[in-house]
């Protein structure tokens, strides 16, 4: 007792300092701005913001805005962007997608006018892609990409560019097309071993290791994950280390190669998501560890983590992880026989899934839900989602049927460049051939040249020597 008594009262003594501190910190900042105006001034103002930004959320944003209007009236465009792009950020700390977007579209918006590219329009469009992924807007999120690639590559920024490739993979990775993630994996790899950038290379390998899990290639998988987290632990990154240790959870899990390894990974990856502040990965952590417990039988902790990551997600807007739990919790109730429950659930992901443009998960719940349906008699419904289904199944046999038709295209133009690679050829052999012989021409008549020239010369040493007779 005596213990944890002495443990509380230097818990609140810390608290105490930091607060001091803090309030330091912001009552000098706030002297300072006194005797400044104009552009200074408003810098100011976005350092005070920060200073509040984990003591009083309020007071943050309020010294934002403020920073917002004085930079308007000072008609300088570079600074209001500033300003709400940093003010998009203080949302962005506190996991509150939705604010930090708008500040970022309103950052966007006043630098529209404006052609030329700058590092300033590069970062907010990284935030703005960044954001954007997180919240599952995948169309807007590959918009803001490519434009930030455009913006990258007229600056020369070759780094940038890189993270942006992985940006777009994530997002390919999310919607299930795995070999176009791949590709812009490895275009963001070349980039940063040829900048000797170690920990990127490592944070690459890191990501491509969850396609091979997809692809069910674990050995390839595991390979990566235990040659990147020395890398990790040499740079003592420990915001890379949390997603290789829920990486390497998952690889066990998933190719069910060993449950209790799965175990140790994914609770070392959970507790360091909560020790860094990481509730996105904390999140995906308790989904992976929801999914080993039910398979080691355990459904009660399954659900319990299931619905936890649920919540979570639904407080700060983590598609992803909505949809994630949504399915889970759905497959489950299904599986038990509680379809009622199981249908609100799929419900909602496809619902969730539809209205983020990412059929992945639709086409995944729809035949649970269809089950559902034929379980609780409800037949309209059932035909309606079998009648969907059959469309999307259509609308998938078209899609393979006119790229059976694009590489059948691609193979007459592949046949008929190899025979026009063959008749150059064999143009080229018949050039060597008679430039052979050309040579074999010129040459004998050098050599014919050669011997009379050799009888000639004789001819004239004969001569001379009769002519002395």
């Amino acid at each position: 007792m005596r213990l944890w008594l002495n443990i509380l009262v230097f818990f609140c003594l810390t608290i105490g300092v930091y607060a001091q501190d803090e309030m330091r910190v912001i009552d000098s900042l706030e002297n300072v701005m006194a005797k400044q105006e104009g552009k200074e001034r408003v810098e100011t103002m976005l350092e005070l913001s920060r200073a509040f930004v984990d003591f009083s959320f309020d007071d943050c944003i309020s010294w934002g805005e403020r920073a917002i209007m004085e930079s308007k009236n000072l008609q300088d465009d570079e600074l209001v962007a500033k300003a709400y792009w940093k003010i998009g950020l203080r949302y962005l700390h506190h996991y509150e997608f939705d604010f930090a977007h708008e500040q970022f579209v309103a950052a966007l918006n006043v630098l529209d006018n404006r052609k030329e590219a700058s590092e300033q329009l590069m970062d907010i469009l990284n935030y703005k892609g960044y954001v954007e992924l997180y919240m599952g807007e995948i169309d807007s999120a590959l918009a803001t990409y490519r434009k930030t690639l455009i913006v990258s590559e007229a600056l020369g920024d070759e780094a940038n560019c890189a993270d942006v490739y992985n940006g777009m993979a994530y997002l390919y990775f999310q919607q299930g097309i795995f070999d176009k993630a791949m590709n812009s994996f490895k275009e963001a790899r070349q980039i940063y071993e040829r900048l000797q950038d170690t920990l990127s290379v490592a944070q690459c390998d890191n990501n491509i290791s969850n396609i091979y899990v997809e692809r069910q290639q674990f050995d390839k998988a595991l390979l990566l994950l235990q040659n990147v987290i020395p890398v990790f632990e040499q740079f003592n990154d420990e915001a890379s280390l949390v997603h290789a240790y829920q990486n390497i959870g998952t690889v066990y899990a998933t190719g069910h190669i060993d449950m209790d390894s799965a175990l140790v990974y994914l609770k070392k990856s959970t507790l360091l998501a909560e020790k860094l502040g990481d509730r996105i990965t904390l999140i995906e952590g308790e989904l992976e560890l929801g999914n080993v417990l039910k398979y080691l039988g355990k459904e009660k902790d399954a659900i319990n983590l299931y619905q936890s990551a649920l919540h979570s997600s639904q407080t700060i807007g983590f598609t992803k992880g909505m949809l994630e739990a949504y399915k889970n919790l759905g497959i489950h109730y299904n599986e038990i026989g509680d379809f009622t429950t199981s249908a609100i659930y799929l419900r909602r992901c496809m619902e969730l899934s539809s209205d983020k443009g990412n059929q992945l998960y639709v086409n995944t719940v729809r035949p649970y839900l269809i089950a559902d349906y034929a379980r609780l008699g409800q037949l309209m419904e059932m035909k309606k989602e079998l009648g969907l289904m059959l469309d999307n199944y259509d609308g998938i046999i078209n899609e393979n049927n006119a790229l059976d038709e694009e590489l059948t295209e691609m193979r007459y133009h592949t046949e008929g460049l190899l025979k026009q690679h063959e008749s150059q050829n064999a143009q080229i052999q018949a050039l060597q051939s008679q430039r052979d012989h050309y040579r074999l021409a010129f040459f004998g008549l050098l050599a014919i040249a050669l011997f009379v020239l050799v009888l000639f010369v004789a001819y004239k040493i004969v001569r001379k020597k009769r002519a002395k007779v």
